[in-house]
């Protein structure tokens, strides 16, 4: 009887065991199963992002561009130019000449004042030049020869206290004038060269004569000024009395001085 009773509960323990054991084994096979038949799932791509379109600015109406007067810039003619045409020849700064000359009527040069404005310009500040006036009536003869003429209108000028803006040009510009000889159908050019020479035969001159000279050969380039003949003071050695102005600044009047006539390489004479 107690053989029996140690064989039934020996075979319930292993019938225990055994369920234990098929009960291990089949949840490994259902877990195995399981990841087998499970899917891998792929990370999604990231939203691409938004382009927002771009906002077109609303057009703007047209701006009306009206003309300001006083926004203009003024033309400043030189001194020896004018607006419109005179009845005699019109000789500018850059010795181009207008009128009738212009077109071949007359064989005489141009007048070359751009050597003596230029190089006075250069020594002083750039400066805005008004308009010149119309040419005014020459006056009363003074003297038959037109030289001398030239000399005593000068010289009315000087008693008088008359002063002038500008270069030496400019000052025997107006004395010729003011003397009848503006146009160059009342001058002659008796000797002509650069400023470097070769000079002229200081027998050549007469009084009233518009004189080309370099009065300062040290400077590079040579200085040179326009003065008015009117007698030899040291005919030997080439010193005169002129009529000279002393060019650019204030006003000034006009003045008889010696000069040294040696270096003279143009010569301009007033005739009737």
């Amino acid at each position: 009887m107690e053989g029996i009773r140690t064989l039934l509960l020996a075979g319930a323990i292993g019938t225990m065991m055994a369920g234990s054991l098929y009960a291990g084994v089949h949840y490994e096979r259902t877990e195995a199963s399981a990841e087998a038949t499970t899917p891998e799932v792929m990370p999604r791509d990231p939203a691409p992002p938004v382009i927002e379109a771009p906002v077109e600015a609303e057009p703007k109406p047209p701006v009306e561009e009206v003309f300001d007067p006083s926004l203009s810039i003024g033309i400043d003619l030189a001194d020896e130019a004018e607006l419109f045409p005179a009845p005699e020849d019109i000789v500018l700064t850059s010795g181009f000449r207008i009128g009738p000359a212009a077109f071949g009527v007359f064989d005489e040069p141009p007048l070359p004042e751009a050597e003596e404005t230029a190089e006075a310009e250069a020594e002083t500040p750039a400066r805005r030049r008004a308009r010149r006036t119309p040419p005014r009536p020459p006056g009363p003869r003074l003297h038959s020869d037109p030289g001398m003429h030239s000399i005593l209108t000068a010289r009315r000028m000087m008693a008088n206290g008359e002063r002038i803006q500008g270069s030496c040009y400019k000052y025997l510009s107006e004395v010729y004038e003011r003397a009848g000889h503006r146009s160059w159908r009342k001058r002659r050019i008796v000797y002509r060269a650069e400023r470097e020479g070769p000079y002229a035969d200081l027998d050549l001159v007469r009084p009233g004569d518009w004189l080309y000279i370099v009065n300062d050969p040290g400077r590079t380039p040579v200085g040179t000024h326009s003065v008015m003949f009117v007698r030899w003071t040291d005919r030997a050695n080439g010193y005169a009395s002129v009529i000279s102005h002393p060019g650019w600044g204030s006003p000034h009047t006009g003045a008889e001085r010696t000069y040294d006539l040696s270096r003279t390489y143009r010569i301009i004479r007033p005739t009737m």
